[in-house]
């Protein structure tokens, strides 16, 4: 009863009746917005597709209300990573629009379950909060990720990323222990002294870490290309 919607309150009820694998389906095809069927209406006791954002975004509220209150869910834990790029060639500006509504909605629908975690550049977050500022003045905390400006932030940020890839491996059952590393501290160095120098030319402050970490790997791949040339 925690369900505001009737159409959610009859589909939970068909979920609890019956452990059928086909009805757990038919569930799945109502909340992700397709083609209401006869089946559907029958097995699920729905009358209304799910086909807007208002009406999504209602279905996940009553769905986290309910399993939050049968204590099957503690919160919705959503990152969304480089978020510039939707807006940037792949949406056009009122597909964005409707994007960043979806988000409003979503935050506006679940204070108490949502847990989200937008990364995006300083220039799109200013872009997306003049245009539609309502999205801004929901995000609660921001944590601007500063440039690299010195060669030891860059050998630590080098050794957290080759530390993550050993505990990977390790966990797959690989032994890296005895296998040397593919760049030496020195050629970390290097690599970020080249990049400072070039953005220092351009006029800009820091070494991004996408540019560090991108130059890393390149020229990882042509140190292991030329041992692989030189067997």
């Amino acid at each position: 009863e925690q369900a505001r919607s009737h159409d959610m309150r009859n589909a939970l009820r068909s979920i609890v009746k019956s452990d059928d694998q086909e009805t757990k389906l038919l569930m799945m095809e109502w909340l992700v917005g397709l083609r209401l069927l006869k089946v559907h209406r029958q097995e699920l006791g729905v009358q209304f597709r799910l086909d807007t954002v208002e009406s999504r975004t209602a279905a996940l509220k009553d769905l986290a209300n309910v399993s939050g209150e049968a204590g099957v869910l503690r919160g919705i834990f959503l990152l969304l990573d480089e978020i510039e790029k939707h807006g940037d060639g792949v949406l056009g500006i009122r597909a964005m629009m409707r994007y960043l509504q979806a988000l409003r909605a979503m935050i506006d629908a679940l204070p108490r379950r949502l847990f989200l975690v937008i990364a995006v550049t300083p220039d799109a977050l200013r872009r997306y909060s003049e245009s539609y500022p309502a999205l801004r003045s929901r995000l609660q905390y921001r944590l601007e990720l500063k440039p690299l400006t010195s060669a030891r932030a860059a050998r630590e940020l080098a050794k957290f990323y080759l530390d993550e890839a050993r505990d990977a491996a390790w966990r797959k059952g690989e032994d890296n222990d005895e296998k040397p590393h593919i760049l030496s501290s020195i050629e970390v160095t290097d690599c970020f002294e080249a990049l400072e120098a070039d953005v220092q030319r351009s006029g800009r402050e820091g070494v991004t870490q996408r540019e560090f970490l991108h130059q890393l790997h390149q020229r990882a791949e042509e140190k292991l290309e030329r041992r692989k040339n030189s067997r």
